[in-house]
């Protein structure tokens, strides 16, 4: 296997192109963005090349897997007949790091405005608990973390105010105010925010210029919705959505077996549906990646 990345820029943007193309994306979301990215960082000499590099200067290039077939699922329905959304995840507090997500999204699909953007904040995510990252995807299943309602944990276990404190209220809000300005831009249609216990949510709410309208929570850390996010949610008409993915989608270790001398800084996930049919006919990740600075 050949590695795509062949030359040591400082910063590198990844898109894995359609995976449901390849048979990839219909499982779980770590999974999927791991074999994703083994499938264009290492290509196989053999196979006809569908991965292109793209260098855009001496220090920020690009790594694309698949772009025409992407682009034909993107154009096959007029723009007004598809929706597009996408999941940021983000792990440490940059909202440089939400402005290059956005952008990324933007150019690699080449659209001007996509549907909706939830933002996924975790600062302080535990890599034994809530990553579920395979070094195989064999393996993966005895990898993932157990519910807490199996072992007796109630939901406020997983409470994001308390794990996260007055500190991470404050960061999450300013990361925010950076897809509010794509909002306020007509580049976003709608906004949302994942993994908020009502309290949270309520902070963010009340100082927002662009109110989230969705609001995604993970039944695998909180078996049943709060009664409070529930009413708050309803009191505010914002859309209360379930999810499985986990906090950190892919460890450090992984990624750098996957990309040696490089950290994963953001990632995002979109889908693009079909509205009159509600059918999924494009998914992928898109992954930005940093050297440490020498």
């Amino acid at each position: 296997m050949t590695p795509t990345i062949t030359k040591n820029y400082q910063n590198v943007v990844i898109s894995t192109g359609n995976i449901i193309s390849n048979e990839l994306g219909q499982r779980r979301s770590n999974e999927e963005l791991y074999d994703g990215l083994k499938v264009t960082l290492h290509s196989d000499p053999s196979e006809e090349r569908v991965v292109v590099e793209v260098e855009i200067d001496a220090q920020h290039g690009r790594v694309q897997r698949a772009t025409q077939e992407l682009n034909s699922r993107l154009t096959e329905n007029g723009r007004n007949e598809i929706s597009i959304g996408a999941k940021i995840f983000l792990n440490r507090n940059s909202r440089e790091c939400v402005q290059q997500a956005v952008e990324a999204l933007l150019n690699i699909l080449s659209v001007t405005h996509v549907d909706n953007v939830v933002l996924a904040y975790h600062p302080n995510a535990s890599s034994g608990v809530a990553s579920a990252t395979p070094t195989a995807t064999t393996t993966a299943a005895s990898a993932v973390p157990k519910s807490p309602c199996s072992e007796g944990i109630p939901g406020s276990a997983s409470n994001w105010s308390l794990r996260n404190g007055p500190k991470g209220v404050e960061e999450l809000k300013e990361l925010y105010q950076s897809l509010e300005q794509y909002a306020l831009k007509q580049k976003i249609t709608q906004l949302g925010i994942a993994d908020l216990d009502a309290a949270a949510l309520e902070e963010l709410h009340k100082g927002a210029q662009v109110v989230p309208t969705i609001a995604q929570v993970n039944l695998s850390t909180c078996c049943v919705v709060p009664a409070e996010l529930q009413e708050f949610c309803a009191a505010h008409d914002i859309q209360l959505n379930t999810h499985s993915d986990p906090e950190l989608l892919l460890q450090d270790e992984q990624f750098a077996a996957l990309a040696p001398g490089y950290t994963i800084d953001w990632s995002l996930r979109y889908q693009v549906h079909v509205r009159c049919r509600g059918v999924l006919t494009a998914k992928g990740y898109i992954v930005g990646a940093s050297r440490a600075s020498e």
